[in-house]
């Protein structure tokens, strides 16, 4: 039998069934109750008899108030039922068709909510021809904001003509961008939804709905049929949410696009994939940065957005200088998402914007409260964000679940290194790579090679599925001496243990493998230190050998970055644990080798406790047989002792005759081991051995090409010029210098503090004040932002020098209790010069009031005291 389709339009529509009612979006549900059944685009739903005759009643009198005793009288007559047994009917009617249709009116009842229409008669002997109005597309909620852009950029597109399609993760705003688009049309536009949709054989019934055709014939047939019904017509079509049904739309827009006159637009968070198809990605709203002044301008991208659904939530909301830190913030951790900004300012009213910013600690028990009209799976971000992890398959999935570890982004290798053990696999998880891109869940920068990440968003979603798996874990670490140290047990790790693990021990292979003066590799450490932290913390509570290992060595690589503090922090976490039992139990080498670096990192600091560190370093690594490592325990010792006694002359003694009984020394050690003989040098007060010392480290720096180490002992020289008296030369050298290590003036370089403080020094030698004070602001800066205390003496220094002896005093005090605080010592030019000034506040202002002062400065915070230096109080 041949179909066929009528497209010429009529005046008189087919007559209604009086049984028969249509209702919902696009119409594609039918109510039949002469026949007991419910159509969902054409197939009969699976309904239980109470919930029909629900909806039976319900829907005959649509947006009309039915009381709860009314409905158990009308669908349960007779009979004494709970009104439970209603909720759950009505619950049951809401699965098949969304939570919109049925309107719950508290305490009372409840609505059938849709607009109900006759549907046309099956008895009718030929297809109804369609009308001439079809589907508009449906009005954009609000306004667009920040998409600007956008707009242009689409709709270029869009007049080149074929298809185009709208890419970009779940809540981007693709839909509302493609309305807003497809208003401004110069011509006739449609609108097919198709989220609703549950297989592709639906795709032409709804379009055929969207232009009020009436299709006859196979589910084969109907896409030539709509070819042919669109043949001279001219209209944007518009796809709109195609990404679980990529292949029947890729099917439908190939057999379209030859259509000059009709321009198609889909919308999709994944591309579909076709010869010729021009594809743009929406990314999120801008985000300003953490540097950006956002006071005095308009706001603008995601902060714009949330101002704006803010004051229509709250009419009562007033934006404050004071609030836009905490507005940027928000977005920031929103990752510009419009559709969770809109649903962080609905929570304002009820817990004020520092309560929303703190609560996003739980984002997806916060983030539920979306628009009633929008679609079900955007009423809350976690439907929004599962909706897409469900389009994936069951492997792309773990991958996306274990994705979810890595903070601030991660390299292909370390992905690889977490998926699996078997180099043959790289490719499998490159093609789960790109599946997760082409779907808008993993963002790929664009370094070469590129970096990837997962928005903030999407990470916290993954890392909530991987806490929800109970999966064992189904390619954990084949090495039975990789398995988590959680005991004996012999049940497999869960998923979730074992991808933390996998994290970890990934992390730890990548700093392994660098060496020092390795820029190569010390450039790829740097740029996974969020994914340090993390797997650290992890491992902290979960396997001491990974955490030991790992703190050991990130903490060499950070020595001279902003890192260079807090993952001290993280190895002097661990100090408690490796003298308990567990720690001890650890191999030898993994104590050795962490001692080693506790030495180093409390000599950096200046801490007593360090020489001991070192003492018991030389002696682990001394039954191991391995010189080299003895030899780099044993200089690390040397610098740790920072009094002139005996022990200092046994650890230099040591470190001579190891480096003797080396003959190979490679440059690198031979650097080492004079660095830390000149240390002893200082200690002693022997500065022109340390001047000679320095000069000496710095052609051997230079011979190495390792420029951190030759910028530490120019700094050194600096500051031991302005020890010798030699101050003119200490500042010529000092500003050659800081020319250098600064010279894009980012304060970066990690030498920055000691090549400020020794120029700085220098001028308060030459009385120099007012080049000195010039100086502050980036010597104070520079102190917070490498944690080091080495700063607050020389403020001291700069009030004293400026006659001003109250404020000198209240700085000293202050001096005093951080380096107390931090476990640190002056050193003893240091402690002299706060002996001097002590004695002329004194002098000036009496015993009595200046030890006084001192007190009060003790309780000076870090800012109070920076305010003071910077001042000219007295």
């Amino acid at each position: 039998m041949r179909t066929e389709i009528n497209v010429l339009p009529h005046t008189e529509p087919a007559p209604p069934a009086a049984d028969s009612l249509r209702f919902g979006p696009l119409q594609r549900f039918e109510l039949q109750p002469a026949e007991r059944r419910l159509l969902v685009d054409g197939v009969p739903a699976a309904l239980g008899r109470r919930a029909l005759d629900l909806l039976i009643v319900l829907a005959a009198r649509p947006d009309h108030l039915l009381t709860k005793n009314e409905l158990l009288e009308r669908v349960w007559p007779g009979l004494v039922v709970e009104e439970a047994n209603l909720q759950m009917q009505i619950s049951n009617l809401r699965k098949v068709l969304g939570g919109d249709l049925i309107a719950t009116v508290p305490g009372r009842g409840y609505r059938f909510a849709a607009v109900v229409g006759n549907a046309p008669s099956a008895s009718a002997s030929a297809p109804s021809p369609p009308s001439t109005t079809p589907t508009p597309p449906p009005p954009a909620a609000h306004g667009l904001i920040g998409r600007d852009d956008d707009i242009a950029r689409l709709e270029a597109l869009l007049q080149a003509g074929g298809s185009v399609s709208l890419v970009g993760t779940s809540g981007v705003g693709k839909t509302s961008l493609a309305r807003a688009v497809a208003g401004r049309w110069p011509g006739r536009s449609v609108w097919v939804e198709l989220a609703a949709l549950a297989q592709g054989s639906q795709v032409a019934g709804a379009l055929a709905r969207a232009l009020d055709l009436q299709l006859t014939g196979s589910d084969e047939e109907a896409p030539a049929q709509l070819a042919a019904a669109l043949k001279g017509q001219a209209l944007l079509l518009v796809l709109d949410n195609a990404e679980h049904l990529i292949q029947p739309c890729a099917a439908l827009v190939t057999l379209l696009r030859p259509l000059a006159s009709v321009q198609l637009l889909v919308t999709s968070q994944a591309p579909l994939a076709l010869a010729g198809e021009r594809v743009l990605r929406l990314e999120p709203l801008a985000v300003p940065r953490p540097e950006a002044n956002l006071d005095g301008a308009a706001p603008e991208g995601a902060p714009a957005l949330l101002i704006e659904r803010i004051v229509a939530a709250d009419h009562r909301f007033t934006l404050t200088p004071a609030a836009l830190p905490l507005l940027r913030a928000v977005c920031e951790q929103l990752d510009g998402l419009p559709l969770a900004l809109e649903m962080a300012a609905a929570r304002v009213p009820l817990l004020g914007l520092r309560g929303v910013h703190d609560a996003l600690a739980e984002r997806f028990a916060m983030l539920t409260r979306g628009h009633r009209d929008a679609a079900t799976r955007h009423r809350t971000l976690h439907n929004a964000l599962d909706w897409s992890y469900r389009l994936l398959g069951p492997e792309e999935q773990r991958l996306f679940r274990a994705l979810g570890m890595f903070s601030d982004g991660f390299t292909l290798d370390l992905a690889v290194a977490l998926m699996t053990d078997d180099t043959g696999a790289r490719w499998v998880v490159i093609d789960g790579l790109s599946t997760l891109a082409d779907r808008s869940l993993l963002v790929v920068g664009h370094e070469d090679p590129p970096r990837f990440r997962l928005l903030e968003t999407m990470r916290a979603f993954a890392l909530d599925q991987l806490d929800r798996s109970d999966e064992p874990a189904a390619n954990a670490s084949t090495d039975p001496s990789k398995e988590p140290s959680a005991g004996p047990s012999t049940k497999r790790a869960s998923e979730g243990a074992a991808v933390r693990l996998r994290h970890a021990e990934a992390v730890l292979a990548l700093f392994a493998r660098h060496a020092l003066g390795n820029t190569t590799t010390a450039a790829l450490c740097m740029a996974e230190m969020e994914n340090a932290r993390d797997a650290i913390a992890w491992a902290r509570e979960h396997d001491l050998s990974v955490a030991a290992r790992l703190t050991a060595r990130v903490t060499l690589v950070t020595t001279f970055s902003v890192w260079r503090h807090e993952s001290g922090n993280w190895l002097l976490a661990l100090e408690s644990a490796m003298n308990r039992p567990e720690g001890l139990a650890l191999p030898l080498d993994i104590q050795a080798a962490w001692w080693t670096e506790r030495a180093r990192i409390g000599g950096i600091r200046r801490e007593a406790s360090a020489r001991v560190a070192g003492r018991r370093a030389v002696a682990l690594w001394r039954p191991l047989q391995r010189p080299r490592d003895s030899l780099r325990a044993t200089l690390i010792w040397v610098r740790s002792i920072a009094v002139p006694d005996a022990e200092l002359a046994e650890a230099c003694a040591e470190l001579e005759a190891q480096a003797a009984a080396i003959p190979d020394l490679t440059g690198r050690e031979r650097l080492g081991v004079l660095g830390a003989l000149i240390r002893a040098a200082v200690i002693r007060g022997d500065h022109l051995a340390v001047l000679a010392g320095r000069e000496a480290e710095v052609v051997l720096a230079q011979e190495l090409s390792d420029l951190d180490p030759r910028d530490a002992a120019e700094s050194s020289i600096v500051n031991t010029l302005v020890y010798l008296g030699r101050n003119a030369e200490a500042v010529e050298r000092g500003r050659v210098l800081l020319a250098r290590v600064d010279a894009d003036g980012s304060g970066r370089n990690g030498n920055l503090p000691w090549v400020l403080g020794g120029l700085f020094a220098a001028l308060l030698a030459l009385g120099r004040l007012a080049e000195a004070r010039a100086l502050l602001p980036r010597l104070v800066a520079a102190g917070r932002r490498f944690a080091t205390a080495m700063v607050v003496p020389l403020l001291c220094g700069l009030a004293a020098g400026e006659q001003r002896h109250r404020a000198a005093a209240r700085l000293l005090g202050h001096a005093r209790q951080r380096y107390e605080s931090q476990g640190v010592t002056f050193e003893p030019e240091e402690e002299a010069g706060l002996a001097r000034l002590l004695a002329d506040a004194s002098k000036a202002l009496g015993p009595a009031e200046a030890q006084a002062l001192v007190q009060q400065g003790r309780s000076l915070t870090q800012d109070a005291a920076e305010a003071l230096a910077a001042s000219d109080e007295p």
